[in-house]
């Protein structure tokens, strides 16, 4: 009899693809069986439909899946099969295979939770093969129950009759559980009181407890979340105050669509993001504030983060509460999410009046990903990469041409916003977020995925990239590899600016065009001894990449000081102008003016040039987090142009006249003190400034005579910026922007890895 093997790589674990193909080949009449294997899902069939029944896997694969690989070959076999069936998986392989990220709880499994009927009812686990958690409760891979988290829940005779019945949306899910199998929760309060009841009363009593001005730290699915009621602004302001987090904007959850479009203006393009499988939180316009304690939530801000409930805990809590909660990760301001009880009660027992603790052992603690839509253009902008994102990074058609040693790769990334990328197979892999590594338990979170990933893919690094800065925290891993690995592997240093640029022509697949300009600003990154870089122009042509403009240098002085205090970032870029004295003491003058006049060390830094823009303007407290300022500069801009904005006459290039080679920072900042002087209204001279920025981006790109432009760097993420780019050079230039990576420090690990494989 003729036989056919099927093999299909990509997104195909974890997502119901198994069961489809059982269903899929019984309704074609076929014989044979499907199982895991390393490079994703093999299938051997025979019948008369076979080639038809390949065709159509593609036009009926599950939602969540993702094919990059696929082909259907006779083979010879001596075995005649009775039935199809689902193999198990064999033992001990080694996968080559896109991870499965965690999943929203799809419509099915929510209408179950609030069915009175239903035994999981009030269950805040229940998942199906479309839904639920993966890569969180994963120990490693293949996708099998055995593998993961959930293992220790042995099936009752009820889910295992769904999991063995093939009409049964719970027809061989791995995280299948109920009430009666599955995992538990309980409640306490912050001095070990248990209380006792059924989870419907559980979730009353949490209800009840944040009606009263509580804080509750809550285990979601990938991680603890703190909770209070955003209504309430003296509960808001508490959090605040025990979390250390004094004007950072919190994250909002609201129990569904229609009580969101009540306070946000809502597009169909956000809706759809919110419905879809990774929900991500949405930094969102405010329509109508309501009851939300606003000033509390997002101090000077007219916009706040969003979030969807995409896990069956969030769905119970919002809806049992009815009015929307504050959702922020659970950890002191800096720290990493915390994922087990012990964890919680140690770090978060300051903070929190109850917790909602549940016996689930998450493997891979992840905040929830972040992104914007910009106003005007609605581009696309991802502020944080994390959960239902990470870890894939669909790139193996490239890395194959790239890779041909098939090295072992790992790329180290930045030490701010950290995410490392390894590459252990024919595949690339990029961390969630995870933050600042500066912060010592961040660090160890970092050392522990790196950890996790090499058990995972049984993986050593044969090359080691890294920041061309001497001092970043992350270096300090690869002594912790054995003598033998660290000793054979090679280590190449990549300037950062340049890790950027090739992070978006990684992304958009830039690499051979003729010639692109990119525009990399941010904050700070290592250039050279006497130079920090952050407002740079790179060229790529053949294939090389060439530094050629910048913002004009100013002085650095006093490392973090000058990041966390903007008014000496405006003394600095005037060149000690005397109309900024008013904002110092006399000594605090005659110390920085000093510095500033002999400082050996200059910054081009666009992040420290928005920051001193901001203090003139305004802006003249400290800051509490990074981009604070900017932010609050990027608000008071978008005002000025609503996306209604047509008179553009009404713009002023403040350097309209000027031609340059580099941005004269010192003349730009002095057009806008004598703006400021004058009596023009702040959002106004705000609105000018980020305009002259995309008109010095033209002539900068004129001069070098490119037809592409690519952005990348954190000073991206200012959804203004992007849509005066796309408002004034779009109709010019092919613009090239990040929209699955992030455009701050989170791509510096996938540019690494670019900028190794193409330029080597």
């Amino acid at each position: 009899m003729i036989s056919y093997e099927i093999h299909i790589s990509g997104r195909v674990q974890g997502v119901g693809f198994r069961p489809f193909i059982f269903n899929l080949a019984e309704e074609f009449g076929l014989k044979g069986y499907v199982s895991n294997d390393e490079l994703g899902v093999i299938i051997v069939c025979q019948g008369e439909n076979s080639e038809q029944f390949f065709n159509e896997i593609h036009h009926r694969k599950p939602k969540s899946s993702e094919i990059i690989f696929s082909e259907i070959k006779e083979i010879k076999t001596a075995e005649i099969f009775d039935n199809f069936y689902i193999k198990p998986t064999e033992k001990n392989i080694v996968v080559d295979i896109p991870l499965t990220p965690d999943f929203a709880t799809c419509e099915s499994c929510e209408t179950e939770l609030f069915d009175e009927k239903n035994p999981r009812y009030f269950y805040p686990f229940t998942t199906c093969t479309q839904c639920g958690p993966r890569y969180s409760v994963t120990k490693k891979f293949p996708f099998e129950r055995e593998n993961t988290a959930i293992e220790v829940f042995k099936m009752c005779p009820n889910c295992l009759a769904e999991y063995q019945n093939s009409d049964d949306v719970r027809f061989h899910s791995q995280t299948n559980s109920c009430p009666n199998c599955g995992i538990q929760i309980w409640l306490k309060d912050n001095q070990g009181n248990e209380f006792k009841g059924s989870n419907k009363e559980i979730f009353e009593k949490l209800a009840e407890e944040l009606s009263q001005g509580k804080i509750v730290a809550l285990k979601n699915t990938a991680g603890y979340l703190l909770m209070c009621d955003a209504t309430n602004s003296e509960a808001v302001s508490e959090l605040r105050k025990r979390k250390r987090r004094p004007t950072k904007p919190f994250a909002v959850l609201f129990s569904g669509i229609s009580t969101m479009q009540e306070y946000l203006e809502m597009s169909e393009l956000q809706i759809q993001h919110f419905k879809s499988s990774e929900s991500p939180i949405i930094v969102t316009k405010i329509k109508e504030v309501k009851d939300l304690a606003i000033e509390e939530i997002s101090p000077n801000m007219n916009t706040i983060g969003a979030m969807f409930p995409y896990s069956g805990t969030l769905k119970l809590v919002s809806k049992t509460f009815g009015k929307p909660l504050i959702a922020t990760s659970g950890n002191f301001h800096g720290s990493p999410i915390c994922s087990t009880t012990e964890e919680a009660e140690q770090i978060l027992g300051k903070i929190a009046d109850y917790f909602l603790h549940n016996t689930l052992e998450i493997q891979h603690p992840q905040d929830d990903s972040v992104i914007k839509f910009s106003p005007k253009h609605h581009q696309k902008i991802v502020f944080r990469r994390s959960r239902g994102f990470a870890p894939n990074y669909f790139f193996a058609e490239e890395l194959s041409e790239l890779n041909k040693e098939k090295n072992k790769i790992l790329s180290l990334g930045g030490d701010l916003k950290n995410t490392f990328a390894i590459v252990p197979n024919n595949h690339v892999y990029i961390s969630e977020y995870i933050g600042d590594l500066a912060n010592f338990e961040t660090y160890e979170r970092f050392e522990n995925t790196v950890k996790s990933y090499q058990k995972i893919f049984n993986f050593q690094p044969e090359i080691i990239l890294k920041d061309l800065h001497p001092k970043y925290e992350n270096q300090n891993i690869i002594s912790k590899f054995s003598k033998k690995s660290a000793q054979s592997a090679r280590i190449e240093e990549i300037q950062h600016h340049k890790a950027h640029f090739a992070s978006i022509l990684g992304e958009k697949k830039l690499w051979k065009k003729d010639k692109v300009l990119g525009v990399i600003w941010d904050g700070i990154g290592f250039g050279t001894s006497t130079e920090i870089w952050g407002g740079e122009f790179f060229l790529l042509e053949n294939k090389k990449i060439e530094r050629v403009a910048q913002l004009e240098n100013f002085a650095w002085i006093l490392g973090d000081k000058m990041s966390k205090t903007p008014k000496i970032s405006a003394l600095s870029v005037s060149g000690n102008n005397e109309d900024l004295k008013f904002a110092f003491d006399e000594n605090e003058w005659k110390i920085y003016t000093n510095l500033i006049e002999k400082s050996e060390v200059k910054t081009s830094s666009m992040g420290r040039f928005f920051d001193a823009v901001a203090f003139v303007l305004g802006y003249e407290k400290p800051l509490f987090f990074e981009g604070e300022p900017a932010m609050w500069l990027e608000k008071i801009s978008q005002e000025k142009f609503p996306t209604d904005f047509t008179d553009f006459h009404r713009l002023k290039d403040y350097l309209k006249n000027d031609e340059f080679e580099n941005i004269p920072t010192k003349k730009l900042f002095s057009k806008i003190l004598e703006e400021k002087k004058s009596g023009k209204s702040a959002g106004k001279i705000g609105l000018n400034f980020h305009y002259t920025l995309i008109k010095a981006i033209e002539k900068i790109a004129q001069r070098f005579a490119v037809k592409e432009i690519a952005f990348s760097g954190g000073v991206w993420q200012n959804a203004l910026l992007v849509d005066l780019a796309i408002e004034f050079l779009g109709d010019k230039f092919e613009l090239h922007f990040h929209e699955k990576l992030s455009p701050n420090d989170e791509n510096i690990s996938f540019g690494q890895l670019n900028y190794y494989l193409n330029l080597k």
